[in-house]
């Protein structure tokens, strides 16, 4: 019999079960605790469009696996661990093969070669857009020459007794001996700073994205910044942060405007939703009348700033507007244009900038963050800084990076105690060995992401317990589109547009139930654990399913005038096709299916629905990712959205004179990297 202590137990139990349950998994009480008056001013939400979607009228949406189970990847997972080598290195055997000549110092311009027959000259280099620049007039070098750019460009060169005249860098004598060019950046400050105390500025806001890197791989691959994070900046992990999209471009849309720029269709996983541009392409309008989250904080009164180490912005792929002004104060657009676009780059800037000083491709933008922090004391900035090269083509890029940023963060801990710190990502490992892994599928669509809050507010104790149980729960990229919005909103003018949301502020409580369709995420993307079962190699439905997915590529190759004549006809290749069944119910097989194109052994897969009374099939996935690398088969296609799907037919592309051949001496590789985030 039980005794009566071990009653009082119980039902202390079974009461303690029912108020988590209502606390967790309701909305009518979420929405009491925002009513609260008593609750911290911080707690209260900002408007929010998700508590509408998700209240009574849709918390039975009818769609197949509207629940969502979390479970968190082992990092070192023996699948994917045979693919990692921690010690590589990509500068380990690297020799500087360029002597600096010129160097910026606090602002300063100096002169490093100290022979009496070499002059140096600089130019200022303006942003102006997300694919052009403007040039200031070419100055002679003069030791402490001040220039009043972000941007500014050097060249050097030997005078010769044969010099008519002093030659400018604008000369093409003087580029036939130039021997020197290199790029320096700083963020000019044209005011002064004010005598402010730190306590009545507003937390700084800082975004640092490593891209291509998942959650797994952050613990992987940088445990001392990872740790340096937790422990010093009480950093907060979100290990079910869900992508959105496919690649870059989509998740960058979801978490910098807070939009969406593709639908999802209604489906038995969906309730469907409408792209926020009216089904119309982005690609060919500008974004400078768009809710990207630094016009919010420019409108806060903060100052702002964006870098990426690509040839490309981040929404301008694959031959899209992207930003038609300036989109920050300090836009470092001009340095990447410079050193890697075909259009505006040498061979000696190019090999020069990073290889030929033996530094990596992030370092430029770290020290420009860095500057920074030390121009604006007294300003609260909010700054964006997007690593691509890192890591997008190689996994195994990252665990080099782990000294570097914790030696970063270690040496501008104090500049950074009053800011709201996230490091994160935007999609994991897309291509290559580790990816096509079944751990590297999850890792893909789970992309990392650490949050510090400001040291002011890390004993508010109410505040961390809501952060620390939403780092439990599915969050999505415009979940972190409404948090930086949310913290924006207080300092922005009382009649500023309310931005359109999708997500939630990570820092308020968060709507209950929470799903991949619910939260806008497809269902392809998905982490949440659905039991599947996989069906013996090269099923007959598996295979079946492969043939209708191969004939819907071919068909939007047929679609394109321009690339037609040039990709090949796909057929579904002799290599296995591997089959996962999904545990439903009723009359619909739900399929993800892997399987290899012919020619050249793309490696694809998907997701599709058979109905089976009929055996008719339809296609959930918009699209379909490709697991191997493609640059090199797709050279042909460069600017074509579907370009993974494209094998090019090497007879009719090197007869056509508008696409560029993997050998143009004008590429130089270029054509590789503008595939990198398709």
């Amino acid at each position: 019999m039980i005794n009566r202590r071990a009653r009082i137990i119980i039902v202390a139990l079974i009461v303690t079960i029912i108020v988590a349950y209502m606390f967790f998994d309701s909305n009518s009480v979420n929405e009491t605790f925002y009513k609260n008056e008593n609750i911290s001013d911080f707690l209260k939400p900002m408007l929010n469009q998700t508590i509408k979607e998700t209240g009574e009228g849709r918390n039975r949406t009818g769609v197949l696996f509207d629940t969502c189970v979390l479970k968190e990847l082992d990092p070192w997972d023996a699948d994917i661990r045979k693919h990692l080598y921690d010690a590589w290195n990509p500068l380990k055997d690297c020799k500087p093969t360029v002597e600096m000549a010129t160097k910026l110092d606090n602002g300063k311009l100096y002169v490093l070669d100290q022979r009496d027959n070499v002059t140096c000259w600089w130019q200022c280099l303006f942003p102006k857009d997300d694919h052009s620049f403007t040039k200031g007039p070419w100055t002679k070098l003069i030791n402490g020459s001040v220039p009043e750019c972000d941007i500014i460009e050097t060249s050097c060169r030997e005078k010769h007794d044969t010099d008519l005249k002093e030659l400018t860098p604008d000369d093409t004598e003087y580029k036939e001996k130039m021997f020197y060019e290199f790029l320096h950046a700083q963020t000019y400050r044209k005011d002064n700073p004010k005598n402010v105390t730190k306590t009545s500025i507003p937390p700084d806001v800082h975004i640092i994205l490593f891209d291509s890197v998942s959650n797994s791989h952050f613990a992987r691959a940088m445990p001392k910044t990872r740790h340096y994070l937790q422990h010093h900046f009480e950093g907060v992990s979100f290990p079910f942060l869900n992508k959105v999209h496919l690649n870059s471009r989509p998740n960058g849309f979801a978490f910098l405007l807070g939009k969406a720029i593709f639908d999802t269709q209604k489906s038995p996983m969906s309730v469907g939703y409408p792209d926020d541009y009216a089904g119309e392409s982005q690609c060919h309008k500008g974004l400078d009348n768009d809710q990207f989250i630094g016009y919010q904080y420019q409108e806060a009164g903060y100052k702002t700033l964006m870098s990426e180490d690509y040839m490309l912005a981040v929404f301008t792929p694959p031959h899209c507007y992207g930003f038609n002004n300036t989109p920050v104060d300090h836009y470092m657009r001009p340095y990447q244009l410079r050193v890697d676009h075909q259009a505006y780059t040498t061979l000696k800037m190019r090999k020069g900038i990073y290889d030929g000083v033996c530094r990596d491709s992030f370092a430029p933008q770290m020290d420009y963050l860095k500057d920074m922090l030390d121009k604006y004391p007294d300003t609260p900035k909010f700054t964006i800084s997007w690593f691509t090269y890192m890591t997008h083509e190689n996994i195994n890029g990252l665990f080099h990076a782990d000294e570097y940023f914790y030696n970063w963060f270690r040496d501008n801990n104090e500049k950074l105690d009053n800011s709201y710190l996230f490091v994160m990502s935007d999609h994991g490992i897309r291509y290559g060995p580790a990816r096509q892994t079944a751990t590297g599928e999850r890792e893909d669509n789970n992309p990392f992401l650490m949050m510090s809050l400001p040291a002011s507010l890390r004993n508010n104790h109410e505040l961390q317990s809501v952060v620390r149980h939403n780092s439990r729960q599915l969050v999505s990229h415009y979940d972190l589109y409404a948090t930086f919005a949310d913290i924006a909103a207080p300092n922005r003018p009382p009649n500023s547009k309310a931005p359109l949301l999708h997500g939630s502020s990570i820092l308020k409580p968060l709507p209950q139930p929470r799903s991949c369709d619910r939260l806008r995420i497809p269902f392809e993307y998905c982490i949440c654990d659905y039991p599947k079962t996989t069906l013996p190699e090269d099923d007959a439905s598996g295979r079946e399913a492969a043939a209708f997915m191969v004939e819907s590529m071919n068909k939007i190759i047929q679609e394109s005038k321009t690339y037609r004549n040039v990709c090949e006809h796909l057929t579904v290749s002799t290599t296995p096709v591997i089959t996962e069944s999904f545990d439903v119910h009723g009359n619909l097989s739900i399929y993800k299916v892997t399987f290899a194109t012919s020619p050249g052994e793309g490696l694809f897969y998907g997701h599709i629905t058979q109905d089976r009374n009929t055996g008719e099939f339809s296609i959930l996935s918009r699209r379909f990712p490709r697991l191997n690398a493609y640059a090199k088969s797709a050279y042909c296609a460069e600017e074509f959205e579907y370009a993974a799907y494209c094998h090019c037919n090497e007879v009719k592309s090197t007869t056509t004179t508008t696409l560029p051949s993997p050998t143009s001496s004008t590429n130089d590789g270029g054509f590789i990297k503008k595939l990198l985030r398709f």
